[in-house]
C-alpha cells in the first residue's frame, strides 16, 4: 500500500472513530474490551458486537494505539495505568522476532525503532540500529538445548548487554 493510500486509510479510521465518539450516549469506561484487546477502539462503546470487534482491531492497529496504550497505561489497556516495561519489550520481540532480525542486518526499520522506543531511547533509533547490526550475530545466537530461558528474554538480555558497553545508548536509554 502506498504512503498516500496508508494516509488516506488512517484519516477514514480516526474519522470513524470521531463519528462514532461524538454520536455515541453512552461514557467510554474501562470495561472490559472485547477480542480485538484494548486501544482506542476498545473504547467506543458501540464496537462490542462482532463486526465492531474486527474494525476495532483494524483502529489499533493502522494507529499503533494498542502498542502505545500497552506501553503507556493508556487506551483502556490497563486498570492501574502500569505495565512492566520489561514484559512489554518481550512481548514485542515475541511477536517481531523474525523482522527483527532481517531489520537488525540491515542496521535500520521500524521494529528498531520500536525497540529503540520500547528500551526507553526512542531518539537513538539510529544508533541502536548500528550496534544491533554490529553486534547481530551475539543478539540472534541460536540458544543452547537445555536453556530455559525464552527465546526473546535472551535476545533482550543480550541487547541489553550490548546497550550496557555502548557510552552513548546506556546513558540514553532506560531498559
Amino acid at each position: 500500500m502506498s504512503r498516500v493510500g496508508i494516509r488516506f486509510f488512517i484519516k477514514v479510521q480516526l474519522a470513524l472513530v470521531s463519528i462514532i465518539l461524538l454520536t455515541s450516549h453512552n461514557q467510554v469506561s474501562a470495561e472490559p474490551y472485547g477480542m480485538a484487546g484494548c486501544g482506542l477502539g476498545s473504547m467506543v462503546p458501540a464496537w462490542k458486537n462482532d463486526i465492531g470487534q474486527v474494525v476495532a482491531a483494524t483502529t489499533n492497529g493502522s494507529l499503533s494505539s494498542q502498542t502505545f496504550g500497552i506501553t503507556s497505561g493508556t487506551s483502556n489497556c490497563t486498570t492501574d495505568g502500569i505495565v512492566r516495561a520489561d514484559r512489554v519489550q518481550e512481548v514485542f520481540v515475541t511477536y517481531n522476532e523474525e523482522p527483527l532480525e532481517l531489520e537488525t542486518t540491515q542496521g535500520t526499520g521500524e521494529r528498531i525503532r520500536t525497540i529503540a522506543s520500547l528500551l526507553g531511547c526512542p531518539t537513538h533509533g539510529i544508533e541502536l540500529g548500528k550496534l544491533m547490526k554490529e553486534k547481530h550475530s551475539y543478539i540472534f545466537e541460536k540458544s543452547k538445548e537445555g536453556d530455559s530461558t525464552t527465546r526473546s528474554q535472551l535476545i533482550l538480555s543480550r541487547l541489553k548487554s550490548k546497550i550496557a558497553e555502548d557510552p552513548t545508548l546506556k546513558q540514553a536509554c532506560l531498559y
